[in-house]
Formats: C-alpha cells, structure tokens, sequence
C-alpha cells in the first residue's frame, strides 16, 4: 500500500513509454492547449463559436490496438499545478496498465484558460448558463470519444469515459439515454469522480460514481436516488469532500466550497477503478 500510495501521491514524471500523436491526418490545425501539451489533436465539435476543442493523447509504446480512456477535466479546466499533478498520476497509471490516455482540454480553445468554476458554483441553482455548460459539456465528451475511437491504435471497444466534478457530470450528459448523442458515446463504461447528478439521469452504459459524504459541493443524496438496475454504481466515502482524488498540500475554501484531498480514498478508489474496468472489458 505505502508503495502505491507514493506512486499516486508523489509529483509523477511523465513514463518514457508515452506517445504523443500528431495532429490528425485531416489537416485539421489543433488549437492551442493548455499546460503547453505538444503535439495537440483537434477535436470537432459542433458549436456554432468553436470549431473544435483540443486533446493530447499519450498511449503505450507498440502497434496496439490499445484500450483508453477519455480525461474530462473539473470546471477549473488545465490549470494549476494540482491539476497537472493529477492528469500526471492518471497518465502514468494508466500507460502501467496498457491504456492510452486523451487528456481532452474543452477550455483553452474557447478562451476560457481558468474555466467555468465561477458560473457553477452553485449547481443546484440550475441557472439557464449551467444548463448550457452542461450540455456543452456532454457534447464535448462524446465528440472526444469519437476522434478516439476513430483511431487504428485504440480498440474502440474498449474506450472508457472518466471525469472529474464537471467532467464527470459531462460524463454523465454524454451517455444519458435521453440524449440523442448517447448513441455517439457508446463507451465501454463511464467513472465519475463527485459529479452532479442531476435530476432523471437515466445512464446508458455501466457507470462507477466515487463520492465523499463530507461533499458540500454536489448532492451525495442525488447520485444514489438514481434508478437504473445495475447500471449505476455509486462508491461513499466517510469523511472524504469534494475533490478528495485531486492531491493538494492543504484544503481549501473554493467559491463556498471545502476542497481537501484524501490519499486513503484516493487509493481505494484507483483500485475499484482498475476493477471496474478490467470487468466492462471481458
């Protein structure tokens, strides 16, 4: 335990084995990504202001096909140096196991470099921009899983949707069967770290929800009063609030919320993550 804990924990360098691919082959310029990503692959979407969001895509070493998965970012987006670390440790965990990583940045391309935190601090308000974050969020997703999936390194059987507080409430957008584009994002399953679950969410492919019951930001109650047979699979942790996978040295106070990282639950929920998917695949 102590020695994956370091591993997770401690600021990761980048594997050797990591690949980054170049810009796709349509001759589609990529826009520029944050964190100063190289390489990026321009990712289409249909929004009448963006032509397309970007994403870095770092894969094993060999021919493949790989299993992957797509990385939505909190509403924060590609910034600061906890984000990073956390995008590290998922890459690097990942590529360990043989999975490639797109790390999917829906912010920098549309001028929003800090991201959106300040037009969603409050979700339960259900104002008509979170609304349309939300949408635009489940858009972005299944427009990142198809580039990916498009691709002849991935196995496009075995492309996982995984995000973070919005990103995972955009994971859940994505692959809500009341959204025509589900039929888009027909991922291997989906893994939601604390997102909002928002009213009548009905999920279309195997979902694992990792929350902490100290979470003043989303709505434990919400998650588990979803209804969907064994589809929807919802983790607590005691004590654990929001943002308790994301490492940071001390809590903090963000926009009326407790952000404080807990390395116990962390762990634990990187290995029912590995479980998760390691049974969505057989």
């Amino acid at each position: 335990m102590k020695r994956k804990l370091s591993a997770w924990v401690g600021i990761v360098a980048l594997s050797t084995a990591v690949s980054i691919l170049p810009s796709m082959s349509n001759g589609q310029t990529a826009p520029r990504m944050g964190f100063g990503y190289a390489n990026a692959i321009p990712i289409p979407v249909d929004d009448s202001a963006t032509k397309a969001i970007v994403g870095a895509l770092f894969k094993p070493v060999g021919p493949g096909p790989f299993p992957a998965v797509v990385y939505m970012s909190g509403c924060s987006g590609l910034s600061g140096p906890t984000e990073m670390m956390l995008e590290r440790m998922v890459i690097d965990h990942f590529l360990a196991k043989g999975l490639a990583t797109l790390i999917v940045d829906p912010f920098t391309p549309r001028n929003e470099p800090q991201g959106i935190c300040s037009s969603l601090a409050n979700v339960n308000e259900k104002t008509d921009a979170q609304i349309q974050y939300a949408i635009r969020g489940g858009n972005d997703a299944v427009a990142s899983v198809k580039v990916l999936k498009a691709m002849a390194e991935i196995d496009p059987r075995r492309v996982f949707l995984m995000g973070f507080s919005y990103g995972a409430t955009s994971s859940l957008f994505a692959t809500d069967v009341k959204r025509t584009g589900a039929r888009d994002a027909q991922v291997a399953g989906v893994v939601a770290f604390y997102p909002y679950c928002y009213d009548n969410v009905v999920p279309s492919r195997p979902t694992l929800v990792l929350m902490g019951d100290k979470d003043d930001w989303m709505s434990l109650g919400m998650c588990q009063a979803v209804k969907s047979d064994s589809n929807f699979d919802v983790v607590v942790y005691p004590d654990a609030f929001h943002g308790f996978a994301a490492p940071r040295g001390q809590p903090i106070d963000f926009l009326g919320h407790h952000i404080v990282f807990d390395a116990k639950a962390m762990v634990d929920a990187e290995q029912r993550v590995d479980a998760f998917m390691t049974t969505q695949t057989k």
